[in-house]
């Protein structure tokens, strides 16, 4: 039997997030970003907006917190972008201690109608996939960078499952959770090889070749379902180690530096 027997519980921790706090460089930064709030279903989120030109949106992974994304944003910075952070719900400094991709597509949706036309939406991890998810043809983005991306919402319930020794009796329980939560899109609306199926945008896809965690294969099945995406893998880059990687930074800025 595995860790988890009660479902309720499994479901909870499921969705729960283990909350990051800003480091000394986010704060910095952010220290030097005007800050402003947007609320999705009465509830108030920050976001951070620096510099002038062409808008790029980050959106960071799960666990974790937009000082994941700063090092990428102040390249971007430099090369004359206007950069937007955020914490997703309950990461970081954003209220809560859990979340779904449903809750985090609306954010992201209305961070999109807040600042206009957006040049670009940089998700890594779980914040590519839920970048992909708040797509929809209103969207005013021109382009979509993924970086480490699961391929599959499946693929998460997979890993959890894994990671937690979670018994199949209990993995098809908290299948038909999430299916009753998120709706009968879960599997489609979440996933972004087959959201990209519909995106009518081009798009850039990097990953790590020394990814363990999410496999590259992801990212050569979400290129495959993507036309006019781009699909770079970067050599010795692992799924959390790519972020910080010389090559990573200049594969976004050479390719946002390109007219849309």
């Amino acid at each position: 039997m595995g860790q988890y027997v009660d479902i309720d519980k499994l479901v909870e921790r499921y969705w729960k997030i283990f909350q990051v706090e800003h480091d000394a460089a986010a704060k910095e930064f952010l220290g030097q970003c005007q800050s402003h709030t947007v609320k999705v279903n009465d509830r108030p989120y920050k976001y951070y907006q620096r510099g002038t030109g062409p808008t790029v949106l980050f959106v960071h992974g799960v666990h974790s917190n937009l000082g994941s994304m700063v090092p990428l944003a102040q390249t971007l910075l430099e090369q004359g972008c206007q950069v937007v952070l955020f914490d997703a719900p309950a990461h970081g400094e954003a209220l809560g201690t859990s979340t779904n991709p449903l809750e985090v597509r609306e954010l992201i949706r209305a961070l999109c109608d807040r600042l206009g036309e957006v040049r670009a939406v940089v998700g890594h991890s779980l914040g590519a996939l839920w970048s992909f998810a708040a797509w929809n043809g209103d969207l005013p983005v021109k382009t979509l960078v993924s970086i480490s991306s699961p391929a599959t919402h499946g693929y998460l319930v997979e890993k959890f499952a894994e990671m937690h020794t979670v018994p199949d009796e209990l993995i098809q329980e908290l299948t038909r959770r999430i299916e009753g939560l998120l709706g009968p899109g879960a599997w489609t609306e979440y996933s972004p090889q087959e959201v990209v199926k519909t995106v009518d945008v081009p798009g850039l896809v990097i990953h790590g070749a020394d990814d363990d965690f999410v496999p590259p294969k992801h990212a050569v099945d979400i290129h495959s379902n993507w036309a006019g995406s781009t699909v770079e893998l970067i050599e010795g880059a692992g799924h959390f180690d790519v972020l910080g990687s010389p090559r990573l930074h200049t594969l976004v800025a050479d390719y946002l530096r390109d007219p849309a």
